[in-house]
């Protein structure tokens, strides 16, 4: 008898710590504790609804409470030392307590208390990239550490800010040992996945989480789509047609499908929310009929660990 198929939905959840260097967004106001916690309550809802778990990967520093975050101004001046264009909009928010689309301890809480698996998204955003330096991965593991040690923490999955994998020895000494993979990023390997956004029968199935290096690394997944620029072109009906094929074609084969996206997306792409709504409706029937289990990042590379 072959494995059960294996849906597992993983959230990047980081606020305006996700584009510190994007300037115009940051000051358009766009990202907000408003928006945001109606976006974060949307989703908790509509996985309450269905039946289904997440991985949610937070930004330690999205995820702090406000008196915690204070208390460690002294490692993020460190920080901001080594990337002062990453921090040049941090830095005065912080120091100004102009804090609005930057703090979402709630909806930390609330996933946690609602059982999803807490992972990590970086300390602050800042890519972890192998040119970045050493020693400021250092002071983003230590501030990890302090922040997520306040939050009753201790996260051993990462989902790595921007999707770029780096540093894997010295983040593996500091106890985590799960990542999700890099997508690629090609530019013929956007355009074949804006192109696969348009395939309704799209019968593919994740690679499943392997064991590699001391790591167990998860597939980078498919990107829920974000109905903006280029990719607004793509109807929403589509969209939902094109899981359902995946879905059922893991069913089919035993496969493995994991699904990823940005809570804040639904904030500038609201078509994005009858998507997830419509998706989850059908991974939890599947999950209900015994077709599909919902396994988080860790439980999916401990499961396939011992198959």
């Amino acid at each position: 008898m072959g494995l059960p198929a294996t849906f597992t939905l993983s959230l990047d959840c980081e606020g305006l710590w996700g584009m510190a260097d994007q300037r115009s967004l940051v000051c358009s106001g766009k990202i907000n504790d408003a928006a945001l916690g109606m976006a974060y309550e949307f989703i908790r809802c509509t996985m309450a609804e269905s039946g289904v778990r997440a991985t949610a990967a937070f930004v330690s520093c999205f995820a702090a409470e406000l008196d915690a975050l204070k208390q460690q101004m002294r490692l993020l001046e460190s920080l901001a030392t080594h990337s002062p264009n990453w921090f040049a909009q941090i830095m005065p928010a912080l120091r100004s307590g102009q804090l609005n689309g930057w703090n979402g301890s709630k909806y930390f809480r609330a996933l946690k208390l609602a059982g999803h698996e807490m992972a990590w998204h970086g300390s602050t955003h800042m890519p972890l990239i192998e040119q970045t330096p050493t020693d400021a991965v250092e002071l983003e593991i230590q501030l990890a550490q302090a922040l997520m040690a306040d939050l009753g923490q201790t996260p051993g999955a990462i989902v790595f800010p921007r999707n770029q994998v780096g540093h894997l020895k010295q983040l593996r000494v500091a106890n985590f040992d799960t990542y999700r993979a890099s997508p690629p990023s090609s530019l013929p390997d956007r355009l074949g996945s804006l192109v696969n956004e348009w395939n309704v029968f799209d019968s593919r199935v994740n690679d499943r989480p392997v064991l590699r290096g001391g790591w167990h690394v998860s597939p980078s997944g498919y990107f829920l789509n974000w109905p903006s620029g280029l990719r607004a072109m793509v109807p929403v009906g589509v969209t939902i047609q094109r899981w359902k094929s995946l879905l059922r074609n893991a069913v089919e084969q035993g496969g493995y499908v994991h699904m990823w996206f940005h809570p804040h997306n639904l904030i500038t792409a609201p078509a994005m929310q009858g998507a997830f709504e419509q998706i989850m409706k059908e991974v939890g029937q599947l999950v209900r009929s015994g077709d599909i289990v919902n396994l988080t990042m860790s439980e999916a590379n401990a499961h396939f660990a011992h198959c």
